[in-house]
């Protein structure tokens, strides 16, 4: 499956690939480094249920770095052509501006988890809606331009 094939809809004001679960997130922890002045480190545990998948997203200006524990995550960057799974151990790194055009559970049996740490801006954070506005999915500008 290509990232142009997954359709998303919105249910009760979520948006969804469509029927596919949605991942839920744990705030693990915040620190403010003091040799990064301005900056964040913010840890979270994104689990994905079987079969689950995120919509196509960014993180703004953050810098994330995930390590999985548990299951397989088939993930897809920016223009990379194919989509690459990943195991327990195994990391990934989304820049500043990626665009995560494909997040899902490699499995249909078994939930996938791992650690999302995020490098970001303390004013972004601030102002950009805290812990939720850390991932802005590419239907939520859609919808605010139109």
């Amino acid at each position: 499956m290509s990232s142009n094939s997954q359709k998303v809809v919105k249910k009760d004001g979520v948006w969804f690939v469509e029927g596919r679960p949605r991942e839920t997130i744990q705030l693990i922890s915040r620190h403010h480094p003091p040799n990064i002045p301005g900056k964040s480190l913010i840890t979270l545990l994104v689990t994905l249920p079987p079969n689950g998948a995120t919509p196509p997203h960014r993180h703004g200006s953050a810098a994330v770095l995930a390590l999985m524990l548990r299951g397989a995550s088939r993930d897809q960057m920016n223009q990379e052509p194919e989509a690459r799974v990943r195991g327990p151990g195994e990391s990934f790194y989304e820049a500043p501006g990626c665009h995560h055009v494909r997040g899902e559970n490699a499995s249909e049996e078994e939930e996938a988890a791992f650690y999302a740490v995020f490098v970001v801006d303390d004013e972004e954070f601030e102002t950009g809606g805290g812990y939720e506005g850390l991932l802005v999915l590419d239907q939520d500008v859609e919808e605010k331009k139109g």
